[in-house]
């Protein structure tokens, strides 16, 4: 889906407008009743205070992530709990004594994808598939489905974004 600058501002500005009308304390409320580990949601003020000025327009382009990002886990709910599952694994991971610290970061990053992958086959009803292609190829249909739109409003006005 290849956009122009100018379908790009607009749609910029669309979602910039619905994120304007969030509130923060409703949004953390949100992401936690979602699933989301605490660890995450305190890391949003942070991303929700990002602005940028586009055209004399400020865009609120921390909350428009925040608000695509929910989005996308309301529309995919066990892909969240799998994933939070597999932060919690790795996080307890690192309490195992001497080799825990060392395994963490490994075991985080595996037991996030296969929880997420596990999660998303859920919420398309499908059951699961073997082998690591299989495993591969829903990772690429989870990234593009998350990144597709909003990736290509960012590549269309990159050099509007130069200094975010």
């Amino acid at each position: 889906m290849l956009l122009s600058e100018p379908e790009a501002k607009f749609k910029l500005a669309v979602l910039n407008t619905n994120a304007i009308e969030l509130d923060k304390l409703d949004t953390v409320t949100r992401l936690t009743n979602l699933g989301l580990p605490q660890e995450v949601i305190t890391r949003i003020e942070e991303l929700w205070e990002k602005t940028q000025e586009l055209s004399g327009q400020v865009i609120h382009i921390g909350r428009v992530i925040l608000a695509e990002i929910m989005k996308f886990i309301e529309k995919n709910p066990h892909l969240a709990v799998g994933v939070a599952i597999g932060l919690a694994v790795g996080a307890l991971t690192s309490l195992i004594p001497f080799i825990g610290p060392l395994l963490a970061p490994l075991v985080t990053i595996v037991a996030t994808v296969v929880g997420g992958v596990a999660g998303y086959r859920l919420d398309k009803g499908e059951e699961p598939r073997d082998g690591v292609i299989g495993i591969t190829q829903e990772l690429i249909v989870i990234a593009k489905k998350f990144f597709e739109l909003f990736a290509n409003i960012l590549n269309t006005l990159q050099g509007e974004f130069s200094n975010f």
